[in-house]
């Protein structure tokens, strides 16, 4: 299954300008919240779409609060809070077992009966950070942080077996599940846009709403340019070791050569290949 067939203009409008960049309004208006009951379980099965727009672009507000007036030439905008929200720690962790091999981790931070929302690391194989809790109002949303099969501190570490994409997009299903969220908003950046639009694809009644950042779909022209020399030209420093690891007879496609070293039975040899990558 490809990714050809999703239009995302059916999960998120168009705007002639982010309207993060010229709201005034608080980021929990009184009309937002009296939408939706205090427990999640008792949400409506699909909020009106008006609403989920909004939903949507909470995160991307990341607390900008910039007047309409002060985007009209000439006017100088005050210092506005350009970061992210505060650290917060997850109030709740588990493991989950998602088949006879491999068992992920995951947590959930910010408000227990807020709107739901999953964070979808970048990689493949990055895994989370506490900053990534960061990116989320916590007094309105719940946040649900994963490692992905094989990152982070799920099990078995690196483990390639049976950690396909299609696996990964069983996985957030069954953690959805396991959590008993009746739908969510879906958060991914780089790899985990790509994760972010196969999981929608998949279950497109289980998501209120897409956030991507960093995107980066996985196709081979991209995997061409960043792995067999179309980023030297923008960062040759970077380059020369990822290059320089590889026998010259080896270098027609780097890819394959680091697959090869990256899954070899000797540990150093995958210790040297991976600090290159």
């Amino acid at each position: 299954m490809g990714l050809r067939g999703l239009n995302i203009t059916n999960l998120l409008p168009t705007f002639a300008s982010p309207p993060s960049l010229h709201t005034s309004v608080p980021l929990l208006s009184a009309s937002l919240t009296a939408s939706f009951p205090s427990s999640h379980s008792c949400l409506p099965s699909r909020p009106p779409f008006s609403r989920r727009r909004n939903l949507a672009l909470r995160v991307q507000n990341l607390g900008y609060q910039l007047d309409r007036e002060l985007m009209e030439p000439g006017k100088e905008s005050p210092e506005s809070n350009r970061n992210l929200y505060p650290h917060i720690e997850p109030y709740d962790a588990g493991f989950l077992k998602v088949s006879e091999i491999h068992t992920v981790y995951y947590e959930q931070s910010g408000n227990p009966s807020g709107y739901p929302v999953v964070f979808l690391h970048g990689g493949p194989g990055g895994g989370t950070t506490p900053s990534n809790r960061r990116f989320f109002d916590p007094e309105f949303f719940r946040i649900i942080l994963f490692d992905q099969r094989g990152a982070g501190n799920s099990t078995p570490h690196a483990c390639l077996e049976e950690n396909t994409t299609w696996d990964l997009i069983s996985d957030i299903e069954k953690l959805r599940e396991h959590l008993k969220i009746p739908e969510w908003q879906v958060f991914g950046g780089s790899w985990g846009s790509t994760l972010a639009l196969a999981y929608t694809q998949s279950y497109p009644e289980k998501v209120t709403g897409l956030v991507l950042r960093g995107i980066f779909l996985l196709r081979k022209k991209e995997i061409d340019w960043f792995y067999e020399g179309g980023a030297a030209a923008i960062y040759p420093d970077a380059w020369e070791p990822f290059r320089d690891l590889i026998p010259e007879d080896e270098r027609g496609c780097f890819i394959e050569a680091y697959h090869k070293r990256l899954n070899s039975d000797d540990k150093e040899t995958q210790v040297r290949a991976r600090f290159c990558i």
